[in-house]
């Protein structure tokens, strides 16, 4: 009889916490600097207003604390995916943040726009943050070399 047991997931995976904090801020970062330069085409683009954005009752601060908190996880899994899959390279760690982003977050959010009648200007800004942001903690996460 096969043996169907499997090494844990977390076999041979040893995650590098400065590369992983590293990887979570340029990503954040570039968001701040993604939507401000186009918060304009953004806004059109969603039909809303930063008057409505801000008027949703939500604490802007807990908004930030999520999203860093959630871009964390994103940095943790895609380190613990290029380990699992291949060696530590800037090369690798782009690919997979590369496939990881089309295969996810593009025919997600390509699929929704097309039910919503979005235009493809607003699918390229929503859509390029993270596959910009991805390549990023690629790079970093695949790239880093413990000392």
């Amino acid at each position: 009889m096969n043996d169907l047991r499997q090494e844990p997931l977390s076999a041979g995976v040893r995650f590098q916490p400065l590369a992983i904090i590293i990887a979570t801020l340029c990503y954040f970062g570039l968001g701040a600097v993604w939507f401000t330069l186009l918060k304009n085409p953004w806004m059109e683009g969603i039909g809303k207003t930063m008057e409505q954005l801000m008027a949703s009752g939500v604490s802007p601060a807990l908004i930030y604390i999520i999203a860093l908190l959630l871009t964390l996880v994103l940095a943790l899994f895609l380190s613990w995916l290029i380990q699992k899959t291949g060696p530590f390279t800037v090369a690798h760690g782009v690919q997979v943040a590369v496939i990881v982003w089309f295969c996810t977050v593009f025919v997600t959010f390509a699929t929704e726009y097309a039910f919503e009648g979005r235009g493809v200007r607003t699918l390229a800004i929503v859509a390029g943050y993270p596959l910009v942001g991805m390549v990023l903690m690629g790079a970093v996460l695949g790239g880093w070399q413990k000392r």
